[in-house]
């Protein structure tokens, strides 16, 4: 009984042994096969080009942007990568068009030095597809590197709303028709660690040809600047 005993409480002690053997030896096979800023959460200040005469940014234009991307390493030493996901994005624009319905039809107006208003701005809510090539100068165990990302963001709006607030009445007009839903950005991200700086510029106009004010096209195509975090 005893010699049973005995081999059985060696069994026990080597199990755990072997079990963080096995254990290390994933983790370095993990290591190997390290991937790069999956998760993401950002900031930024939104300018505002291609805007008819007349029309200036007024109050604080900003977004915020969060989701998930796949990392893929394309190199051996895993220094180049493509990376794909999605997301969802905020973005606020505070200018001096107004935006307002009458009779289902959007009009459009150009707010001039003398209007007396709290605020006049155009918010979106929408979901993101971005696509990046990527470079950074990591290795499986170093975590604080540069970085450099360059890509293309596509989007769908799920929501535009304009809100105009003047002595305390509040008007908003929801789903403007001349809005563009489909939506992509040129985007340049780089930075060291913690500290990325980012840029994103539109594409496709935030308005359809088919919006105008004073005979012009409103256009609008944002200039996005901002930081971004990533988690892995």
């Amino acid at each position: 009984m005893r010699p049973l005993l005995f081999v059985f409480v060696l069994l026990f002690i080597n199990l755990p042994l072997k079990a963080q053997d096995d254990a290390s030896d994933t983790e370095a096979v993990a290591d190997s096969l390290y991937r790069e800023d999956q998760i993401y959460f950002g900031i930024t200040y939104n300018l505002i080009t291609s805007v008819p005469d007349g029309v200036r940014i007024q109050g604080f234009s900003g977004g915020m942007r969060m989701g998930f991307l796949r990392d893929m390493p394309i190199n051996k030493n895993r220094t180049f990568a493509i990376a794909i996901g999605g997301g969802l994005g905020l973005n606020r624009y505070g200018s001096t068009l107004a935006i307002s319905e009458d009779g289902g039809e959007t009009q459009y107006a150009i707010l001039g030095d003398d209007a007396q208003f709290d605020s006049n701005r155009f918010s979106t809510v929408h979901i993101e597809a971005p696509l990046e090539f990527r470079w950074r100068s990591s290795t499986p165990t170093e975590y604080s590197f540069y970085r450099v990302h360059a890509g293309v963001n596509f989007s769908y709006a799920v929501s535009n709303v304009a809100t105009f607030v003047q002595n305390g009445n509040k008007i908003k007009t929801n789903g403007v028709s001349d809005f563009n839903k489909f939506q992509a950005q040129l985007t340049l991200l780089f930075g060291y660690n913690t500290v990325n700086f980012y840029a994103a510029y539109q594409l496709t106009p935030l308005f359809a040809d088919t919006a105008m004010v004073n005979g012009e096209q409103i256009g609008f195509k944002p200039l996005n600047l901002g930081i971004i975090f990533y988690f892995l």
